[in-house]
């Protein structure tokens, strides 16, 4: 017997801010390969920062996959769905930055993304995936889907769960901060290397200038073989716009181990999939 085939509709849900028709328009001609694709906007943020989703609906009529108790859903999983996610995270990820290169290119619009929701079985459970600083995501991400539907068919997730947030945003914050102060020390050590340099510089041409001074007193003419500095003819620049047609590398690899287990009741609770257990009382968000 074949085997069904999801389908994809693909919601860009964007701040309203970098709405415009040109922009639209890139989007239908860059996302056409992926599948139909839709533009939404909303309004900024309260904190008036922009914030943008990709939403995947996928589409596999009533067919039911999520729950092992559901005749042939762990067949369905593990040769359809389980299988087409994970190309599809990846297909729509690499997208993303491709375009994001593009613009950068032309000179257009960037969208960079902060999310990725995948809905599942028509709405009855969502994954909200973090996207990387480049709006990518790591090839983990389908690994991920498994196993939150492993821990739902162990036992392991109790409740009535209508959304997963991988990694929790407590998580998301440290990981940030172990990032920045990564780089804080970084830099002090660059800054640290630098004045160094800088200083033996310094020493050398202190050292340079006293033998010249002393060969100038000694022998005067020696003082013509002093030229103008070289001029490379720009050769040892920047590099110009080389970055452009580069993808970029993410600040830091998303570490998605713990959860954020919301419930229908309102209550959201930390989850480790590591060791599939809640660190967490429940409690209102």
């Amino acid at each position: 017997m074949a085997l069904p085939h999801p389908s994809l509709t693909l919601v860009l849900d964007i701040d309203r801010r970098l709405d415009s028709e040109e922009l639209r328009l890139e989007v239908a001609r860059s996302y056409s390969h992926v599948g139909p694709v839709l533009v939404r906007t909303h309004g900024a943020s309260a904190c008036d920062a922009t914030t943008n989703t990709a939403r995947l609906l996928v589409k596999l009529g009533s067919r039911r996959y999520l729950h092992s108790e559901d005749e042939g859903a762990d067949e369905l999983w593990e040769l359809v769905v389980g299988r087409w996610l994970r190309r599809m995270l990846d297909k729509v990820g690499n997208n993303m930055r491709i375009y994001n290169r593009r613009q950068r290119e032309i000179g257009g619009t960037e969208l960079v993304f902060d999310w990725m929701d995948i809905d599942l079985q028509n709405g009855a459970l969502h994954a909200l995936l973090r996207l990387d600083s480049t709006s990518g995501i790591g090839p983990e991400a389908g690994n991920l889907l498994t196993a939150l539907r492993n821990a739902l068919n162990d036992g392991a997730l109790e409740g009535d769960i209508r959304e997963v947030t991988m990694p929790s945003a407590a998580s998301w914050e440290a990981q940030k901060a172990a990032c920045r102060a990564a780089e804080d020390g970084r830099e002090a050590k660059r800054a640290a290397q630098a004045a160094a340099e800088d200083a033996a510089k310094r020493e050398a041409r202190e050292v340079l200038e006293a033998q010249a001074d002393e060969e100038f007193l000694e022998s005067p003419e020696l003082t013509a073989s002093t030229g103008p500095a070289h001029d490379d003819g720009g050769k040892h620049g920047d590099g110009g716009a080389e970055g452009l047609f580069e993808l970029p590398r993410p600040d830091f690899p998303i570490d998605y181990r713990i959860w954020s287990v919301a419930c229908t009741d309102g209550t959201m609770r930390e989850f480790d999939s590591a060791s599939c257990s809640f660190t967490t009382e429940g409690g209102l968000p």
